[in-house]
């Protein structure tokens, strides 16, 4: 090997590459290690030595070439170069399949797991759940479904729903004992209740107990107070509701680009951010990837590479380039309205107030302006031409200045010693009906007969005129229960959101958006007597007239939520029509029944986001029913992530992996870790942990996840990670052995005592199997103590 490396070192210094050259074999293959200032055009390089290997031993297959920045633990790149394809047959492709997995029989069937779930209510919901607990089988494992309803489900939201449940669906009450026996209870893992009632679902989990005291049982209710009573009770419980999952999925698609999610974890709040990259953004900008794991935040995807991958899509030592679209997730110690990104969206009714003099000088400036009182008369005629009865007020407060006025002027005329004052006051009383009181007090010598008779006719027509006008402004009082006397709350100008629909999941929304303190205007058919009534602006009516008066051409989104999704997509249309207008783009958020009414509506409108609940909804309860606590969820690049909870116990496929090796294998992001026992500084919480956390039994870990990530950890279906040689020198100084020793085991995850007499035996290499990000922390952590370099196979 040593001629061979002076034969390639030779051979580049010929064509100006000055390099140090090492040639190590490694069964079939042959690794060629360079290291240099510069290296130029890589191909040139392959080419040259590819020649130097004309007589080497016919048994090497392949030869692999390292190039090393002189100070790098790892290489600039790698190479592979095939040698001798004719000498190669079948055989010693089962050879090296058996080489790399002695332990499995290729001939050999691996034993089946199953797993049976019970599913009781086959609507929506439940055909969704049906579709996701399916997703969990893979290869050996098995998931077979009894669904339970009363009667046979008339729509279905999949082709072919049938095939997918492993037996025929069982009509009956799934509370009735009988009905559950036949279904299976005895020997299922969970039993989902998303019936339509609540209380059925209650009592049928009651009774699910009874007959089956180990199930899993995941029941659909909204009653917070009840469940937690019953998990307490009944154990091995969760309960979720389907409308308050997705509300902040919607909640957040109101925000507009850039928030994909909030929620809250002990008592840290957290959001997920997406954005695209400026040039002049320095926290991403000219930035290696792997260092955009920090304290407060995590990189969750960088959208612009062309994968399948939801999370870590990213090579660790990439730079972020300007126009990358990014997303992470970061936590907030102050509230989110105070936050760098909600603070352009503070309270609109809520500003601080002017000086007393900025004020005045406004006003001067404001009633001074001629363009000011010609907008407010037009304003004034528009508001009068708005309903009728405004325009009989109008015509008989006119009567009244005209009979006034006229009456006035004939009794200070013909009725003798009477002033201007008396005069008016005399028709006053009698434009109120008080002739008898007038003509009762004045001699009839003093009055004209025509005077008394004009005065009788005023006393008509004010009873017609102004009493009638008194008594409609006296029935619209009564008519609006008092609402003339509730204060007016002012209409946002510009970038609001405007809320469609106040049912169970509107008002999650708006207590989201009220708590955010985000300007929202809501629109409903009917009223509703709730705190937020005299808080928010609030539009009550038939939707689509109603819509013209909340500002909607100024707006910043429409979210669309009514239960009637024809009607929630003739709002977001008319919408988008109004803000087309005037050249804006509108954010639309529509809420559906049908997943393929939410793929078509993706192709109609391609910028809106149509959110089927119930298919939200329906992943977390899939999730849930293998034992996880669903927390919240939220849409990322076109998918659905959950943020899933998991309480590590003793069989579980968590247990003794440290955090690089469960988010890099199982393709998830831990962002909280609870210890059962608290560290040696006293915590026992870590948000955005290290990576170098192990998992004991007891630890309380929360993670974002795909379903396919949930199903990966159910099944311990670990990515395979690529095996990479460490080849280590003696370093200068030997105390830091010690110290090179436990970051070898804490970053690679291999066992303390391997790491420490590998280090006790420099020079020295040893083969690790580690995901690239692990590969690059630990050769940036231990170059800094001895000579190292490290190399994938």
């Amino acid at each position: 090997m040593r001629s061979l490396a002076l034969l390639i070192k030779n051979c580049l210094l010929d064509v100006g590459i000055k390099v140090n050259v090492t040639v190590r074999r490694k069964r079939k293959e042959l690794h060629v290690l360079l290291e240099s200032t510069y290296f130029g055009d890589c191909q040139l390089l392959v080419e040259e030595i590819t020649k130097c290997f004309t007589d080497i031993d016919d048994s090497l297959e392949a030869a692999r070439i390292y190039t090393f920045l002189f100070g790098q633990p790892l290489p600039q790149w790698v190479e592979k170069i095939e040698l001798f394809h004719d000498k190669r047959n079948l055989q010693d492709q089962l050879d090296k399949e058996k080489q790399l997995d002695p332990n499995v029989d290729i001939n050999s069937k691996e034993a089946i797991v199953c797993d049976r779930f019970i599913v009781c209510g086959l609507g929506s919901l439940g055909q969704h759940i049906v579709f996701n607990l399916k997703k969990f089988a893979y290869k050996e494992y098995e998931v077979k479904i009894c669904g339970i309803d009363k009667v046979q489900p008339e729509i279905t939201e999949f082709d072919h729903f049938a095939e997918l449940l492993d037996d025929s669906i069982i009509l009956g009450d799934c509370r009735r004992t009988e009905v559950l026996i036949k279904a299976g209870i005895d020997k299922c893992r969970a039993i989902v209740l998303v019936t339509s009632n609540e209380n059925v679902n209650i009592e049928a989990a009651i009774a699910a107990r009874r007959l089956n005291p180990n199930v899993h049982i995941v029941v659909r209710s909204s009653r917070q107070n009840l469940n937690q009573l019953l998990k307490d009770q009944l154990g091995n419980f969760v309960a979720l509701d389907p409308v308050d999952l997705p509300a902040a999925a919607f909640a957040v698609a109101g925000l507009g680009e850039g928030t994909l999610g909030l929620f809250q974890i002990s008592d840290r709040k957290l959001r997920i951010v997406e954005c695209t990259v400026a040039a002049e953004d320095y926290r991403f900008v000219r930035s290696p990837a792997y260092l955009l794991h920090k304290k407060h935040s995590r990189l969750l995807s960088i959208a612009d590479l062309n994968t399948d991958r939801l999370f870590f899509q990213w090579q660790p030592e990439q730079f972020v380039q300007a126009g990358d679209r990014v997303t992470f997730i970061e936590y907030v110690d102050q509230d989110f309205t105070t936050s760098h990104r909600y603070v352009e969206l503070a309270d609109y009714y809520q500003r601080p107030q002017a000086s007393s003099w900025q004020r005045l000088d406004q006003l001067l400036h404001k009633y001074t302006d001629s363009a000011f009182w010609k907008f407010q008369w037009k304003q004034m005629i528009a508001w009068f031409q708005a309903v009728r009865s405004r325009r009989l007020i109008l015509w008989g407060i006119l009567t009244v200045i005209v009979l006034l006025g006229l009456s006035s002027v004939i009794l200070f005329l013909n009725v003798p010693n009477i002033s201007w004052q008396k005069a008016i006051s005399t028709s006053m009383i009698l434009l109120l009906g008080g002739y008898g009181d007038v003509f009762g007090g004045l001699g009839e010598d003093q009055v004209p007969l025509w005077v008394m008779l004009f005065c009788l006719m005023i006393t008509l027509i004010s009873l017609l005129f102004v009493l009638g006008v008194l008594g409609l402004i006296a029935d619209r009082i009564l008519s609006s229960k008092f609402e003339f006397f509730k204060r007016s709350l002012p209409l946002p100008t510009h970038d609001h959101i405007v809320l469609i629909g106040f049912g169970r999941l509107g008002q999650r929304i708006a207590d989201l958006l009220f708590k955010l303190q985000l300007p929202f205007v809501i629109v409903s058919e009917n009223p509703n007597d709730c705190d937020l009534a005299d808080k928010v602006p609030w539009f009550t009516g038939n939707i689509i007239e109603e819509l013209s008066k909340t500002n909607l051409v100024r707006a910043k989104s429409i979210l669309s939520v009514t239960d009637d999704q024809m009607l929630n997509l003739e709002a977001a249309l008319l919408a988008r029509d109004a803000a087309k207008k005037i050249n804006r783009e509108i954010n639309l958020a529509i809420r559906t029944y049908d997943r393929y009414f939410s793929e078509n509506l993706a192709e109609l409108l391609p910028n809106s986001q149509s959110f089927c609940a119930y298919a939200l909804s329906a992943e977390a309860f899939a999730g849930a029913a293998f034992g996880e606590n669903m927390l919240s969820l939220f849409r990322l690049n076109q998918r659905t992530v959950l943020v899933a909870e998991y309480i590590i116990s003793e069989q579980d496929t968590l247990i003794g992996k440290n955090l690089s090796q469960i988010a890099y294998g199982y393709t998830v992001v831990p962002i909280y870790l609870k210890t059962h026992e608290p560290k040696a500084d006293g915590h026992s919480e870590f948000f955005m942990p290290s990576d170098d956390e192990v998992m004991k039994i007891g630890d309380r870990l929360t993670i974002l996840a795909s379903i396919s990530g949930l199903r990966r950890i159910e099944l311990g279906n670990l990515y395979a990670p690529k095996r990479w040689q460490l080849r280590a020198k003696p370093p200068l100084n030997s105390s830091v052995l010690l110290d090179a020793g436990n970051q070898l085991k804490n970053i690679s995850g291999c066992d303390l005592e391997l790491a420490r007499r590998f280090m006790q035996s420099l020079p020295a290499a040893i083969e690790l199997p580690m995901y690239d990000t692990q590969a690059y922390r630990l050769g940036q952590a231990l170059m800094r103590l001895l000579p190292i370099k490290i190399y994938p196979l």
